[in-house]
C-alpha cells in the first residue's frame, strides 16, 4: 500500500506543474534518460542543466531522474546486463573467465562496453515511453480538473 501512495504522490506532483504538457513530458523524459543512464550520480543535475539548457521543465526533469533510487537499480543493473549480453552473444561466461585468468583490463573492457550498450537502449527506450505517458497523463489530468481562478478575479 505505501508503494501505491508514494506513486501516487510523484503523480500528484507531476502533473500538477505550472507549464506547457509538452515541457513537462520532455523533462521527464530526459530525467528519466539521465536516472537511469550511469551518470555516477549527477544524473540529477545534469537533468537540470539539460532542463535549463532546452527550456524544458526542470521540476518534471529532477523527478523523472528519480527513477534510479536504491529500489530500482538492481532491476535496471541487472536489465542492462541482460540485454546488452543478448546483443554481444552471451559473453558472460569469457569476461569472468578473462578476470579469473587475470586478464582485467580486457575483461573490463567488454564488461563496461556490454553493460553501456545495454544500459543505452533501456534509457532510450524509458525516455521514449515517458514521453507520451507524461504528456497524456498531464492533459488528461488539466481536462478534468480544470484551473482555480484566484479570489477577485
Amino acid at each position: 500500500m505505501a508503494i501505491s501512495r508514494w506513486f501516487r504522490y510523484q503523480y500528484l506532483k507531476l502533473v500538477r506543474i505550472d507549464d506547457t504538457p509538452r515541457k513537462i513530458a520532455l523533462g521527464a523524459a530526459v530525467g528519466v534518460f539521465l536516472g537511469v543512464f550511469p551518470t555516477f550520480g549527477v544524473g540529477t543535475i545534469l537533468a537540470f542543466a539539460l532542463a535549463v539548457i532546452f527550456r524544458f521543465n526542470r521540476a518534471a526533469a529532477i523527478l523523472g531522474s528519480f527513477i534510479m533510487n536504491p529500489l530500482t537499480t538492481p532491476f535496471f543493473w541487472a536489465l542492462s546486463a541482460s540485454v546488452g549480453t543478448a546483443i554481444f552473444g552471451g559473453n558472460y561466461r569469457t569476461i569472468v573467465a578473462d578476470f579469473q585468468s587475470g586478464k582485467v583490463l580486457k575483461a573490463a573492457g567488454m564488461g563496461i562496453v556490454t553493460y553501456l550498450v545495454g544500459n543505452l537502449l533501456i534509457s532510450g527506450l524509458l525516455a521514449l515511453i515517458t514521453y507520451p505517458l507524461v504528456l497524456k497523463g498531464v492533459e488528461a489530468y488539466r481536462r478534468k480538473r480544470p484551473r482555480r481562478r484566484p479570489k477577485g478575479a
